[in-house]
C-alpha cells in the first residue's frame, strides 16, 4: 500500500496514529502533515480532507483552533516550546476530532526537548495526535523514532517515466474511451508488472489532483512536468467522483493481485468510469 492508500484509508476508518514522522523536503513534509491535520478533522464523509467544510476552510487558512504548527525560531526547538505543547494536547478539542500539533523540522529539537516529547508519545493524549517532519529521521533519538509511525515522502514510483502511462491516464480521466481501449491492449503486451504499475500511476495522478484541488501548487506532486493537466482535472472534478475514482483504482488493484487476465481488469475498471 503506497502512501497515499494508506492516509486515505486511515482518516476514514478512523484509525490514525497518536504521531507520526514525515520524512522529505521541509515544504514538502510539511504540506503533507498539513493535509493529514485536515483529514482527520474533516467534516465530510466522502473524500478525506474535503476542502469544502467548515473545519478544511479553517485549517487552508491557518485558522483551525485545534491544530498548531511549531516552527523553529532560532537556532532549535527547545524544551520550553514542547513543555507550552504539552499543556496542551492532553485538552478536549475545541470544535475538532482532534487537537493536531505539527512539529515543523522536527530534527531541531534540542534532546531536552526530544525527552520532554518523549513523555508525549509514551502517554499519548487520547484527542491528540504529533506529527513531526524531518528532512533525515536520525537526527532524532530512535525512542522518539519508535513510538512513530515513520511515513517516507522521497519513496517514488518505479514507472513514473513510462511513455504510455500519462497518455492513457489522459484517456481515462478526459473520457476518451476509444483511444482508452486501444491503448490498454497495447499496454497488456507487457510484461506481468506493467499494469500493475501504470494503476499505481494512475492511483498517485488521482492524488496529486486531489492535492492539488486542496492545497493548490505543485510542491507535493508525485508526478512532475504535469501540472497543467493536474489543475485542469482538478477544476473540472468534484470530491465525490475523485472519491469513486479512487475506491475504484484501489479495487482494481487488489483484483489484479489475483487474476491473470490484467486486460480485463483495466477494461472492467474503464466501464466504471465510463457509468459514472
Amino acid at each position: 500500500m503506497n502512501l497515499f492508500e494508506a492516509l486515505s484509508e486511515a482518516a476514514k476508518k478512523n484509525k490514525v496514529s497518536h504521531a507520526y514522522i514525515i520524512r522529505g523536503e521541509d515544504k514538502d513534509a510539511l504540506s503533507l502533515a498539513l493535509h493529514l491535520a485536515m483529514a482527520v478533522n474533516c467534516q465530510s464523509g466522502i473524500l478525506l480532507p474535503c476542502g469544502e467544510c467548515s473545519s478544511c476552510r479553517k485549517a487552508k487558512s491557518a485558522n483551525h483552533p485545534d491544530i498548531s504548527v511549531l516552527e523553529c525560531s532560532g537556532e532549535s526547538i527547545g524544551i520550553d516550546a514542547i513543555r507550552n505543547m504539552q499543556k496542551e494536547i492532553y485538552i478536549k478539542p475545541y470544535e475538532g476530532k482532534k487537537r493536531v500539533y505539527v512539529i515543523a523540522d522536527g530534527g531541531r529539537m534540542t534532546v531536552q526537548a526530544q525527552n520532554c516529547l518523549l513523555k508525549m508519545l509514551e502517554e499519548p493524549p487520547r484527542s491528540g495526535i504529533i506529527i513531526i517532519t524531518v528532512e533525515n529521521q536520525h537526527n532524532l533519538l530512535p525512542t522518539v523514532v519508535s513510538r512513530c509511525q515513520l511515513l517516507k515522502l522521497d519513496t517514488g514510483l518505479r514507472g513514473l517515466d513510462h511513455p504510455g502511462y500519462k497518455d492513457l491516464v489522459a484517456c481515462f480521466l478526459e473520457e476518451d474511451f476509444m483511444n482508452a481501449s486501444a491503448r490498454i491492449e497495447e499496454l497488456s503486451k507487457g510484461d506481468s508488472n506493467t499494469v500493475s504499475e501504470f494503476l499505481d500511476y494512475l492511483l498517485m495522478t488521482l492524488r496529486d489532483i486531489l492535492l492539488s484541488k486542496v492545497a493548490g501548487g505543485s510542491k507535493l506532486l508525485y508526478i512532475k512536468n504535469n501540472d497543467e493537466f493536474i489543475r485542469r482535472m482538478a477544476a473540472n472534478m468534484t470530491y465525490r467522483r475523485l472519491d469513486k475514482l479512487i475506491n475504484a483504482v484501489i479495487n482494481t488493484q487488489e483484483k489484479n493481485k489475483y487474476n491473470a487476465n490484467s486486460q480485463l481488469a483495466l477494461e472492467v475498471l474503464l466501464l466504471q468510469i465510463q457509468e459514472e
